[in-house]
């Protein structure tokens, strides 16, 4: 028995030293990287491949590493997963060297992890974030936007980032978790932004402490300095947790989510208007109509509910009320192409049932005057139809469907000097 006490006393005697020497190669090759970088030079193969062998000896003895030599081998292989841009890894590496230094009460690289290694890997994150979500591609964008969180943990905008991406990305399980880790911290998004307008791309910046803004005015490269206040996106959170269950067939739950949000603020016109929604996307067009009509009562200004609602209710073949839904969305925005070219589409309504008749009539007199009689009433219809989508053509000239529209309209009223124009364009 005191055979192999011994015997196993000097088997951790060896595997620390083995350990001490891993570490100390470890070392030594990070500072010869570091060298290296600061002279712009980039690591060769030989020495990830040395890396990774040395990481690979020391990780084999760690059963027998003291919380000091665990700490050392998390840190060094952190800083390595950084070099061959393993973010995910390089961050839960680090993270493990500040979990084990808390519990041993000596925090020999956590100040410099927290302070220099999360803000540098940070700013990487983000900007790659930013390059995807630019090139639209999202499922690769929405992990990064949560590793900047999880690297800043007050920064709650990264995960609501990453939520609202995996939903574009339809990586709904995700979006989900994302969400109600949102809700379980009271994540509301309510924010001041500084603005000012770079004046050499000609584009806003937004600056979230007022004195930085202040500073680039005042060095004159920005002008127009403004302040943007963020609303709240407590609806849009409850909204899109029910329709993820709504995309997953579970209505029921997705109900339940709004009616314990709106427990607390029953007129909340975000809540509401997420209510509106889930009826919407459900295809309960009854209900949508009430929701949307709660909200309106509120004396709600949103171009986009009255146009919606008018996009609905014309669904479910209300055309008047949809022409006045419309209008009332125009009036609170002129410039709403969108809803100039539904009024236009609503005037050909019954028009396939016009041109089905005109086609199957013969040549006799009676029949002639009644082709005559729906040739006018057709063409009254297309003038109107003209109007409101020549107001949606100058607003958007370059939308295909409403030039390809007009195309038509002209060509079936013989308005060929028009019709030559639009198709030249």
């Amino acid at each position: 028995m005191k055979k192999f006490a011994i015997a196993a006393s000097l088997l951790l005697s060896i595997s620390t030293f083995a350990q001490k020497d891993e570490l100390k190669a470890l070392k030594k090759l990070s500072k010869k990287v570091e060298n290296m970088m600061d002279k712009r030079q980039n690591p060769s193969p030989e020495i990830y491949q040395e890396a990774k062998q040395l990481l690979a000896a020391a990780e084999a003895t760690l059963p027998n590493a003291t919380e000091k030599q665990e700490a050392e081998y998390y840190y060094y292989k952190g800083g390595f997963e950084i070099l061959t841009m393993n973010i995910g890894k390089s961050i839960e590496s680090l993270n493990k060297v500040i979990e084990i230094e808390k519990a041993s009460n000596n925090e020999k690289y956590t100040d410099e992890i927290q302070n220099e290694m999360f803000p540098m890997l940070k700013s990487i994150v983000a900007n790659q974030a930013k390059l995807l979500g630019q090139q639209q591609k999202y499922k690769e964008a929405y992990p990064l936007y949560e590793q900047i969180y999880r690297l800043s943990p007050k920064d709650t905008v990264q995960l609501y980032n990453a939520a609202a991406y995996a939903v574009n990305s339809q990586q709904y399980a995700d979006a989900l978790k994302y969400y109600e880790e949102l809700q379980e911290l009271g994540f509301t998004g309510i924010s001041i932004n500084y603005t000012a307008r770079d004046i050499e791309k000609d584009e806003v910046q937004y600056f979230g402490d007022k004195k930085v803004r202040d500073l680039y005015v005042a060095n004159k490269t920005h002008d127009q300095p403004g302040v943007y206040r963020e609303e709240s996106k407590k609806g849009d959170i409850v909204k899109n947790i029910a329709l993820i269950y709504i995309n997953q067939g579970e209505k029921e739950k997705a109900m339940a989510a709004l009616a314990e949000a709106k427990k607390e603020n029953p007129n909340d016109t975000a809540l509401l208007l997420a209510e509106s929604q889930i009826y919407l996307e459900a295809g309960d067009y009854e209900n949508y109509k009430k929701a949307v009509t709660a909200v309106l009562n509120l004396g709600s200004k949103d171009p986009n509910l009255y146009f919606n609602l008018g996009v609905t209710t014309s669904k479910s073949g209300q055309a008047k009320d949809a022409m006045l839904y419309y209008k009332k969305a125009i009036e609170l925005k002129p410039d709403f192409w969108q809803a100039y070219q539904n009024l236009g589409i609503l005037q050909l309504d019954g028009e396939d049932a016009l041109v089905k008749e005109m086609n199957s009539l013969g040549n006799s007199s009676k029949e002639m005057k009644r082709y005559d009689e729906l040739k006018k009433e057709r063409d009254n219809m297309y003038k109107e139809a003209v109007v409101y989508l020549e107001k949606a053509h100058e607003i958007k000239p370059d939308n295909k469907d409403i030039r390809s529209i007009l195309a038509t309209l002209y060509q079936g009223l013989e308005m060929m000097d028009k019709y030559k124009a639009i198709k030249a364009e």
